[in-house]
């Protein structure tokens, strides 16, 4: 039964395109250090053991905390390691995403739950790097979808191709985003993501407003989304974070649209 139920699912989201699964290098990873604390663990409980009694025998029941600290430490080192491989282990189980031509399907553990690509309604997007400022390395992308359905899915860069997963899901989801946008600022309606609100004005985040025609350089990148005046009497930059913006892309791909049509309205109407 369980059978059927899948190959129709599949078949209502259309032809298989590609699947990521857990990085290979993680999938040895995780058991790795599972077995490898449980050994340590183990070894390291003997040797609590032998110290113990070496300093029972030799020097009493007062010198039994002083021998027996550092192999009690060393346990405890161990079985942190061995409780943090379990749990690597038990949560990436099956992790895996399968992309079709209609949507996609999450798998992990137990869990497995399908998306149609119009039921994608925010995408949060995040790079991740290791080290400090200039020195940093190995950014990482990784995305949070939020579904019209209240449902959110994390994608990490365990997965393989990270980076071409969320290029897949952006390019299947977009576009129907943008029309929907569009359609609703056509409206007369603000458009909203996140901290940002665009109107028929310019740009509104809290009590801070940079107007169309004030708006000088758009740029998105190093993690933020940047918006400067043309001149330093017309306003103050702002700077958000790139992972606090839905669908960031879009609104910067909008917010140079509107600079140039409705900025170039204002400048016309002064």
């Amino acid at each position: 039964m369980t059978e059927v139920n899948t190959n129709q699912v599949h078949h209502n989201l259309g032809p298989l395109l590609r699947e990521h699964r857990l990085r290979r290098e993680l999938a040895i990873l995780y058991p790795a250090l599972a077995i490898l604390g449980l050994s340590g663990t183990a070894i390291a409980c003997v040797w609590t053991a032998w110290r113990w009694l070496f300093a029972y025998n030799n020097y009493g029941s007062a010198a039994i905390w002083r021998w027996t600290t550092p192999a009690l430490v060393t346990v405890l080192g161990f079985a942190s390691l061995s409780i943090l491989g379990l749990l690597l282990t038990w949560r990436s189980r099956g992790f895996r995403i399968s992309l079709h031509t209609s949507g996609m399907v999450y798998r992990r553990g137990r869990r497995k739950e399908t998306l149609l690509w119009e039921q994608i309604q925010r995408v949060h997007t995040a790079a991740v790097s290791y080290g400090f400022s200039s020195l940093a390395w190995g950014a990482q992308t990784t995305l949070k979808l939020h579904t019209n359905d209240g449902r959110q899915f994390h994608l990490t860069h365990a997965l393989t191709d990270m980076n071409d997963l969320a290029e897949t899901i952006k390019r299947q989801v977009y576009p129907g985003l943008l029309e929907a946008y569009r359609r609703k600022f056509n409206q007369g309606d603000p458009l909203s993501f996140g901290p940002l609100s665009l109107t028929e004005t310019g740009v509104q985040r809290d009590d801070q407003m940079l107007k169309w025609d004030h708006l000088g350089r758009v740029s998105l990148g190093r993690g933020s989304l940047l918006l400067e005046p043309s001149d330093h009497n017309k306003g103050k930059r702002i700077r958000i974070p790139a992972h606090r913006v839905p669908n960031v892309e879009i609104c910067t791909q909008l917010i140079e649209h509107l600079r140039a049509s409705q900025g170039g309205q204002q400048k016309s109407d002064t």
